[in-house]
């Protein structure tokens, strides 16, 4: 089992200001929900509180003494509000990690905090010696520790903080990318788990970038057969291999790269609740399907767990073997950015036209006949290097995210391609302040919840 945190940006912004606008050590108090898969308990930080001034007894660059009304109220929230605690403070830049004196001192706080609070499974606490330098631990009913083995911060870039330096040997295979972005990047993007919904135009190309980049581990999720119009745009595909299913063929992409990518090839829909589930494990996602059910269920997974979407899509305006316009476009999806709804990408008629059909599709045709639901889309026209032009915008994306290459002003959460015309343009559309799912904030990192995602799953 490991244990990891989540930050959005803004709130580690809020942290970090008031741990490092005093020239003294500074705490605060993280109140969090849980996602727990097989493999991770993921720490989603919703309340940042600072520690208020009149609760600091005594403080210098090298220690902080609080009254203990303060965490007391804090506990008391979490208990109320059915969170976890995470105490944290600020250290000198000399002492990176907990100190003797934190182990004293926080085997009596979270030892209160287990009994004040109620239902949480476990609590945590950070030491920060600068904003790029947290280091976590969990501490366990039992009084025993266990490191938080990476922090994630979640905004206009994608931060991943390691316990533990990280110094693995970089293999010379990767030379030419090293040279571009250095060796951290690389030693980063091998510990990452990225997830792929649709293994298509778009998604084949996603995938095939995200292995010779050296992406750790991979998940696909794809239901569908390679079909002989596959074979036209999906990378890796023959045409023997039609009807074979399609996460295979990635499966063995991999295989034949021999890159070492730990490859999950997940042969269902993505509107199916277990198929959501594994995605939990992931730290970003590639959003490259059609249907716009899976794209409403991904624009709500990333709300709740944090998790970046990048979401691809390309459309050919095309009428008797004449092109009128081909567009593409990538859109992040995470907390503070306009969701798809907003964006009129996603329609919930749409979304409940599609979810009716695969659940009752001759109800689905009876209520399109008198009109209560609206047609289907019938496949569009797609052709190779327009979704290679889009997936590879979308793995750029990724890699500014991670990197900042395009430089501090490049924030715009959306990208798009009018080809035809060889123009590219991007915005920044704030969330809808009546939108109920990006426009309220009492849904960011709700993680886990009874039903998943607050959707009423079919059986």
């Amino acid at each position: 089992m490991r244990y990891t945190l989540s930050f959005t940006e803004a709130g580690y912004a809020r942290l970090t200001t008031h741990l490092f606008g005093v020239h003294t050590e500074a705490g605060a108090y993280l109140l969090c929900r849980v996602a727990r898969t097989a493999d991770e308990i993921r720490l989603l930080v919703r309340e940042v509180i600072p520690v208020e001034v009149d609760d600091v007894i005594s403080a210098s660059p090298t220690h902080m003494q609080i009254h203990s009304r303060s965490f007391l109220r804090a506990m008391k929230r979490a208990h109320v509000t059915r969170q976890c605690f995470v105490f944290v403070h600020s250290h000198p830049p000399t002492v990176p990690g907990h100190s003797r004196q934190d182990d004293v001192e926080e085997q009596k706080l979270f030892s209160t905090a287990y009994i004040r609070i109620a239902g949480a499974p476990i609590h945590a606490s950070l030491v920060l010696s600068s904003p790029e330098k947290p280091c976590g631990r969990v501490w366990l009913n039992d009084g025993s520790t266990q490191p938080i083995e990476r922090i994630r911060v979640i905004g206009s870039r994608f931060r991943f903080y390691f316990s533990g330096a990280i110094s693995e040997v970089v293999p010379p295979i990767y030379d030419r990318q090293v040279r571009a972005f250095g060796k951290d990047f690389q030693r980063i993007l091998g510990r990452l788990h990225v997830g792929v919904v649709g293994s298509g135009g778009t998604g084949s190309a996603v995938i095939e970038e995200l292995i010779r980049l050296g992406v750790g581990e991979i998940s696909v999720f794809d239901e569908q057969l390679l079909t002989e119009s596959n074979v036209t745009r999906v990378y890796s595909s023959r045409l023997v291999d039609v009807d074979l299913p399609k996460v295979k063929l990635m499966q063995r992409l991999s295989a034949d790269v021999g890159m070492r990518t730990v490859f999950h090839a997940h042969a269902g829909n993505i509107t199916k609740r277990e198929n959501v589930e594994h995605l939990r494990n992931c730290d970003v996602i590639f959003c490259c399907t059609d249907d716009q059910w899976g794209r409403s269920i991904l624009t709500r997974f990333a709300i709740y767990y944090y998790v970046p979407v990048l979401d691809v899509g390309v459309k050919i305006d095309s009428a008797s073997g004449v092109v009128h316009s081909v567009q593409g476009r990538v859109t992040v999806l995470l907390p503070g950015s306009a969701c798809l709804f907003c964006r009129r990408r996603v329609s919930p008629e749409a979304v409940a036209a599609e979810s009716i059909q695969s659940a009752n599709p001759e109800d689905a045709a009876e209520r399109r006949r008198q009109r209560y639901i609206p047609e289907l889309q019938e496949e569009a026209p797609a052709v190779i290097p327009f979704t290679t032009t889009v997936a590879a915008s979308a793995v750029t994306e990724f890699a500014h995210r991670l990197t900042g290459f395009m430089g501090a002003e490049r924030t715009a959460t959306e990208i798009l391609h009018l080809i035809d015309t060889g123009r590219i343009r991007t915005n920044s559309t704030p969330p809808n302040a009546d939108c109920t799912i990006c426009g309220q904030n009492m849904l960011w990192g709700r993680g886990d919840t009874t039903p998943l995602l607050d959707i009423i799953w079919a059986n």
